[in-house]
C-alpha cells in the first residue's frame, strides 16, 4: 500500500494550514445569544454591514456601544482605526482577546458626556433603546463631541411599531423606544441631511416605516 497522501488528504491539509489556530471565543452575552435566538447573529452582522458601508472606506471609526466586538471585523476592515467602547468590563476584554490589532483599540468606560477624539464615522447600534428617556440628550451631545467635522453618524434601534413582537427579554431591556419619526427628529437636532432605513430580518429597505422591525438613520452634514 502506498505511503502517499492521497490527493483530498493534501487539500485538506492545504486547508487546516490556511484555517490556522487562531480561534474566538464569544463571550457571555453572544454565547447566550446563540443558545437562545441563534438567527440573530445574522440579523446584527447584516446592520453591521451596512453601517461599515454607510461609514465608508479610510475613515476613523468609533462605536458607542461595542459589547463583545461582534462587529469590529466588518466595522475595521476599511477603517484607518476603530475604537470601541463599552461600560461591560468583560465584554470589553472579550473584544481584545478576539480582535487584537494594531489599528483597533477597546475602552471599557461609561461613554456618556465623554469625548475620545474627533471621529470621521460614529457607529451607535442597539443602544439608545437602553438608555432612559431622561438622559437621552446625554447620548445625543456625546455622538456630536466625538464627531468631525464631515462625520457620518449611523444609529441603529428597534422600532417601537414591532415591540409587540420583541421577545419578553428585550422588552425588559428596551426602555426608550424609537418610532422612525421620533429618530429622523433626534437625528435632525444635528444634522441637516438625515437618511432613515429600515430592516427586516437580514432585508434593508427605504419603504414604509411603521413595518420595519428595525430602524437605521444615517446623519451627515453636521449642524454647527
Amino acid at each position: 500500500m502506498s505511503s502517499n497522501p492521497s490527493p483530498e488528504k493534501k487539500q485538506w491539509e492545504r486547508v487546516t494550514d490556511m484555517l490556522g489556530d487562531a480561534g474566538k471565543t464569544l463571550g457571555r452575552h453572544w454565547s447566550y445569544n446563540l443558545r437562545a435566538d441563534p438567527k440573530r447573529l445574522g440579523f446584527v452582522l447584516s446592520r453591521y454591514k451596512f453601517a461599515a458601508k454607510m461609514a465608508g472606506r479610510e475613515r476613523s471609526v468609533l462605536e458607542l456601544g461595542c459589547s463583545e466586538g461582534i462587529g469590529v471585523p466588518i466595522l475595521s476592515e476599511f477603517a484607518i482605526s476603530y475604537t470601541g467602547v463599552d461600560l461591560d468590563g468583560p465584554a470589553i476584554e472579550t473584544a481584545k482577546k478576539n480582535w487584537p490589532h494594531e489599528k483597533r483599540r477597546f475602552i471599557e468606560d461609561d461613554f456618556m458626556g465623554k469625548s475620545y477624539g474627533h471621529f470621521d464615522s460614529v457607529i451607535s447600534l442597539d443602544v439608545i433603546e437602553h438608555i432612559y428617556p431622561e438622559y437621552e440628550s446625554v447620548f445625543w451631545e456625546t455622538v456630536a463631541a466625538n464627531l468631525g467635522e464631515d462625520g457620518i453618524v449611523v444609529i441603529g434601534t428597534p422600532n417601537i411599531t414591532a415591540q409587540a413582537y420583541a421577545s419578553p427579554a428585550s422588552q425588559k431591556g428596551h426602555v426608550n423606544l424609537f418610532s422612525a419619526e421620533r429618530l429622523t427628529t433626534a437625528m435632525k437636532t444635528l444634522f441637516y441631511n438625515v437618511f432613515l432605513f429600515g430592516m427586516n430580518d437580514e432585508c434593508m429597505h427605504t419603504g414604509f416605516p411603521a413595518m420595519a422591525h428595525y430602524l437605521l438613520a444615517v446623519g451627515c452634514y453636521r449642524r454647527q
